[in-house]
Order: structure tokens, then sequence, then C-alpha cells
């Protein structure tokens, strides 16, 4: 059942603009739907790519999964393909062997930058009139723009990540200083911590040359409500603005507030230094909890708050979070294409995302399990804050994101470093993105 790329890239996207009514050639598209709508009677072995999701009590949350569903189509069996953790690497090795118009896996996790990328290049399924139409009302409005390209959705929504402020409770204490509401209240009460020898560093965070840098840019962007890109997908990096965001990351490392290596650190380095006892302030994923409470990785257990990220002073918004996480796609070359959507849409549904809520060290994307008894049970406030944060998403709606996304944490590190201004960092990125939506390498 091999399929035409191209000719379902056509497909696809004409199907964007017209409702999936035309067809093609090779293979019409709306005969891959017609099979895609059916969950089959007859037995079906899926293949699911999907990496580990980190786990609250022990069990292997895909497998309770996967079982959940084999109870419910006991017809269709689900095997795991182990994917990689990383998510450049992940997306590189998944693009190789769907471009090979290869049939597995059947439905693969992927980031919620993907689906641009993946819905231009044809592969992944476009699904929306495969979903009633009330489908993305359970979900955040920011999950649902990132999983669409050109009107069509090709993305599915699994759990998501959502970046808070997590900062030592006793330290903070200690010298009567109250959670920063904004960045330059934060910066205050870090030199109080630090000249006070309690801390030697503030604020960690995530600024290597890597997407984790990207989220944070596009973060201290929407917190000066600069957007990078306008509504018809064109460049709109710069003004006050964007030169405000920039100074901000700069700022910390110019008065040692974040370490000068911060822009080497990823995820992991941050993390570390923070349950370390070597940071007042962390901005991180809500994952970072489960370690900084776990007493045994973690030297500040039980003296760690949560917050939603600062703003900057003034009426601007507080508590932005990129709209972060894993969604499932379907392989428009998979043989057994009504199982595959089948299993995609179990994943989003009520059962998959309360065994995600009990089970899972992550934040379901259903927003209403999030308000039941058995989230506050969980006892990690990550669940329970997760609906005061103002989600955004990233702009993830060209093909070219990953250039795109290059442009903006070349630059910031740049600006991190000292090795540019501000001013200088947002004209050469507005310049490199413009670049990247033209397809022209940078």
């Amino acid at each position: 059942m091999a399929l035409s790329r191209r000719t379902l890239l056509v497909s696809g996207l004409a199907a964007a603009g017209a409702g999936l009514t035309s067809g093609c050639a090779g293979k019409p598209l709306d005969t891959l739907l017609t099979q895609a709508a059916q969950v089959p009677r007859t037995p079906a072995t899926l293949t699911w790519w999907v990496s580990e999701i980190p786990s609250r009590k022990g069990p292997v949350v895909a497998d309770l999964i996967i079982r959940a569903f084999e109870r419910r189509h006991p017809q269709i069996r689900v095997r795991k393909s182990n994917a990689l953790s990383a998510t450049d690497s992940n997306r590189a090795a998944v693009t190789t062997q769907l471009a090979g118009a290869s049939p597995t896996p059947d439905v693969y996790l992927g980031d919620t930058t993907w689906p641009a990328q993946f819905g231009s290049n044809s592969l992944a399924l476009p699904l929306q009139t495969l979903l009633p139409k009330d489908f993305w009302d359970g979900y955040p409005a920011a999950l649902r723009r990132v999983s669409e390209y050109r009107g069509a959705v090709y993305a599915l929504p699994f759990f998501t990540d959502s970046a808070f402020l997590y900062y030592r409770k006793d330290l903070l204490a200690k010298h009567g200083r109250p959670v920063p509401r904004t960045w330059e209240e934060l910066v205050r009460t870090a030199r109080t911590v630090q000249r006070a020898g309690d801390a030697p560093y503030g604020f960690l965070w995530q600024g290597s040359v890597s997407e984790s840098l990207t989220c944070n840019v596009a973060e201290f962007l929407a917190d000066a409500e600069a957007p990078v890109l306008d509504g018809a997908g064109r460049v709109a990096l710069g003004g006050a603005g964007a030169e405000r965001a920039f100074a901000m990351m700069r700022e910390f490392t110019e008065t040692g507030v974040t370490p000068a290596t911060v822009g080497t650190y990823v995820e992991a380095d941050s993390q570390d230094a923070f349950t370390g006892g070597r940071g007042v302030f962390l901005r991180n994923w809500s994952y970072a909890w489960g370690n900084a409470a776990d007493r045994s990785v973690s030297k500040v257990a039980g003296r760690v708050g949560v917050a939603p990220r600062p703003g900057f002073a003034g009426d601007g918004p507080r508590g932005v979070s990129c709209a972060g996480g894993w969604s499932n796609f379907v392989n428009p070359n998979s043989r057994h294409l009504g199982a595959a959507v089948a299993f995609a849409r179990f994943c989003a549904g009520e059962e998959a995302q309360m065994i995600l809520l009990k089970n899972a060290g992550v934040i379901p994307a259903l927003d209403e399990v999030l308000s039941r008894p058995e989230a506050r049970a969980v006892g990690d406030p990550t669940l329970t804050g997760v609906r005061q944060l103002h989600l955004v998403a990233r702009p993830v709606q060209s093909p070219y994101y990953p250039e795109v996304s290059k442009a903006l944490y070349t630059r910031a590190n740049a600006v991190i470093g000292g090795r540019t201004t501000p001013a200088q960092a947002v004209r050469a990125a507005r310049a490199d993105i413009r670049t990247a939506l033209e397809g022209r390498a940078l």
C-alpha cells in the first residue's frame, strides 16, 4: 500500500481548503479517510512509536494504556517501537522511516512542534474529518493551534508540558520575600539571597543552542507581548517588546543572577543544579516536580514551591508557558488506518487520560480530568496549577519551523553570552527568520 508522498501532499493541502473532498490518481485521499474511519473487525497489529513516558509509581505507563485499549478492542494488538527521548534525534529517526513510505510505525508519538512540517511533507494523515465537531472543546486552545497546518489537523493530543517557576520556600521565608510576580522582582530577590551566601545562583534556566532555548525565548517574548510571526505566518519579530525580552535574558547573566554557563544548559543541567541546592529559582517543565520532590535525588525535597512564571513589570501577562507536549500522529502508509486512528483517539480520550493522571509524571491533555478529585489526590501541584497558566504556541505554523527555531536560539544564545546586543540580536533573528520562511538555509 505504498502511497505517493507527493500525491498525498497535493491532496492533503487541497483537502485542507476544500473539506477533504478532493482525491488523487495514485491513492485517493477519500479512500484513505474512509479506511481510517472504520475500526476493523478482523485481527490487526499496530506498531506505536513511543518514547518512555515518565512514571509516578513504577508501572510502564505505555503498557497500561495499551492493555486498556486492547480490552476495548480485543481484535487489535499494539506493539511498542521504542523511540528516542531527545526531540530532535527522535524527529530525524522517524522522519527517515516515514519518508521511505514504510507502513510502520502505524502511530507515532511526536512533539507538538511537528504538525506543520510533517503535514506539509505528507508524513501524517489529516484527521479533522474523522473527529466530532466538538472534539477540541476539551483541550487547551493553544494545543489545537499547534496541531493544525493550513486548516488540517495532523496530531491528536496526548499529554502536555507546561513551564513553571520552581522556588526555594525556605530561602524566601528566611529573607521575608514573596514569590515574585515580575522578572524585576525575581532579580532583586535572587540578588538578596545570593549576597547573603545562601545560594550561588539566583535563577536557573535553559540557554543552550537548542529547542530548549527557543521555548524560553518564546515565553519571554510572550511576556513582552512581542509576536514572532503574524497571523498570516510572516515575520513580525521586532520593536521595543522584543528587545525587552532579549535584554532580560542578558541581564540575568550580566548581573550574575544566572550562571555564566547557562548558555550550555539544557533542562537536565538546570534541574540538577536546583535539586543540588545551588539555585533559588528554576524555570522548568512540569515533570521537574517529580525529581525536585524526590528525597532520593533532591537535596531540597520538601523545601520547594511551584508557581506560574512571572511577567514583566506593568500590565503584561503573568503565568505564560509554552504549549509543549506530545501528540499522536497517524502514518498515512499504515496498513491498518482504522485501527491506528482508533488507537490515537483512545490515547486522547478519557480512559487513557485518567491513566496518565494517576500513573504518569506528565500533565494529561484533556482539561476536564485536571479538575477531578483524583488530580488533587496525586499531590502534584503542577497538575492542579496548570489551569492557571496562559499557554502560548511557538511559531510552529511554518513547515520550516526547525529553521525558525534555530534563528531564535542562535541569536538569543549570543545575547546571553554577551557577544551581541539585544537590539542587534533581534534584527539578526528577524532577518534569519525571513530567510527560513522562504525555505532557504541559514
